[in-house]
This record gives structure tokens, sequence and C-alpha cells, in this order.
């Protein structure tokens, strides 16, 4: 039976069949997966709560402080803003421990994707909290250099297509221990874009559903956000705040909540990664063997 569903998981499938299988694993195992990551998921959380708070506070202030120079001196004068550095440098910061916190959540579910893939049985975690060390460390390297490549293809519009064979890299670098991510992405950039239209159709599909149940989580933090940036750009202007004092801790409390579910929300996208490598590596497979009986 194990084997039979190795053999499954190494099955070319359409886009369609990707988002079956990554659907069905991350359902069907739902509870071993909340197991392993839960608590680095509650770390992001909490980062990121940090992070939607802090905006809340301090960029009201630097929007008017930029307006107001604007209104006066039809210009933005730098001395002004260098006491804003301090908070940039603090934004940046947590934006940067919120990638790391979410790449070693999420480098919990790899090991046991990883393990999946070898014995086709997902592993019942031995304890609430169990890390793989070697897995979080690949997983965070992967993430990190991926997203070095990514950016600056995605900033420019017509270089943003060329981006996508990277998703596949990011899996293949982080489920085959043996090679280095720049040989990994030398041998796998090329295979993914044979690949391009399977990997944008399930990525599409993958977003907009994270996206729409996104909005819906996190409508909550944003409507607290909306309230502590209004009742903040109120008091720079000369209003009363006008907001009990309860307000801040309830807003970090809603972000920590809100931010820990949508962890989850967004994990379909790396189920259904783990399956378009698989399909990708089937395919690339069978394309081999027919080579070897043509010749």
């Amino acid at each position: 039976m194990e084997q039979e569903e190795k053999i499954i998981l190494q099955k070319a499938r359409s886009y369609r069949g990707i988002l079956s299988a990554g659907t069905h694993l991350y359902i069907s195992n739902f509870r071993r997966f909340f197991k392993a990551s839960w608590l680095t998921a509650l770390i992001y959380a909490f980062i990121n709560a940090a992070l939607g708070t802090l905006t809340a506070i301090k960029v009201p202030e630097l929007i008017v402080v930029i307006l107001q120079q604007l209104q006066r001196y039809n210009g933005v004068f730098i001395e002004s803003l260098q006491s804003y550095l301090v908070i940039l440098a603090e934004c940046i910061a947590l934006i940067l421990a919120a990638v790391i916190a979410a790449a070693l959540a999420q480098a919990t579910i790899f090991a046991l994707l990883k393990e999946h893939g070898e014995t086709g049985n997902v592993p019942v975690p031995g304890s609430w909290w169990k890390p793989s060390t070697s897995m979080m460390g690949r997983t965070l390297k992967g993430v990190l250099l991926t997203l070095l490549i990514t950016i600056p293809l995605l900033v420019l519009v017509l270089t943003a297509p060329f981006a996508l064979p990277l998703w596949y890299v990011l899996f293949k670098y982080i489920m085959e221990p043996s090679a280095g991510y720049w040989a990994t992405l030398r041998k796998g950039y090329g295979r993914g874009m044979e690949h391009w239209g399977s990997l944008f159709l399930v990525i599409f599909l993958i977003t907009l559903f994270i996206l729409l149940a996104g909005m819906i989580v996190m409508l909550p933090a944003h409507i607290l956000y909306l309230a502590n940036y209004r009742a903040q750009m109120g008091v720079l202007i000369g209003d009363p705040l006008g907001m009990p004092s309860y307000m801040l801790p309830m807003t970090f409390i809603t972000f920590v909540l809100c931010s820990f579910l949508y962890f989850y929300i967004c994990l379909p996208m790396l189920f259904n990664g783990y399956y378009a490598y698989g399909s990708i590596e089937a395919k690339e497979l069978e394309h081999e063997q027919q080579k070897l009986n043509i010749q």
C-alpha cells in the first residue's frame, strides 16, 4: 500500500490533478501538519502582528509630515525625515523576521512531506515540537535565495513570467538534499520553463483562493488597522484621539489570531507545489524512458 501511494505521488498530472491531490493531502492530514507547525506558525503570527501594529501607529505620522512639506514647500526635505529611519529599519527587520519565521514554519511541513515522498505516508509527529534543523536550514536558504532572484524579476513586468519556474526549483532544492541551490537552479530552471503553462495555472488558481480566503480571514485585523490609522491621522491634525485605551492591545491580539489562521490558508500553495514538483519529475522520467526506448 505504501509503495502504491509513492507511485501515485510521482505521477504525471494535469493542473487539475495537482490541485486535487494537494488539497486532499492537506485536508486528510491537517491534524498532523498542524501538530508539527503550530509553534513556528504562532511565532510568525506574533511578528506579523508587531509589524501591523507598528505601521498603524507610525505610518500616519510619516504621511502627515510629507504632506505638510509638499503643501508648504512643494518638496520633501530628507533631513526632516531622518528621525523616521529607525522606524523604517524596524519595519524592514520585522518583514525579514516574518519571512524567516514563515519559512521555518513551512520547513516543519516540508519535513513531513519529504518522508511522505519516501514512504508514501505522512508520519505522526512524536511531540508538539520536534523541529528538523537540517530541513529548516535548507528551507530558509532556499526561500531567501529564491526571493533574492524572484523580487527583481517581478519588479519589471516584462521579466515577471521568468520567475515562475523558480517555484519548481525551490521545491526541487528542498526535496532533494543532494545538490546545492545554484546547481539545482542550473538543472531545474529550464525544466520548469518547459512546464510553464501547468505551473502558471496551478499558481494562479491557488493564489486566487488565497486572496479571496485571506481577505475574509484578515478582515477583522484590517478593520482595526484602518481604525487606528484614521485615529492617528486625526491626532496629528489636532483632533482628540477618541480611541479606548484597550484598542492597541486588541489590535495586536486580533492581528495574531488572523495571521495564525492566514498561515494555514496559505499552505495549499505548498502542497500543490509539492505535487507539481512530483508531476514534473514523473513527466521528465517518462520522457527520458521514451528516449531510451527509441535508442
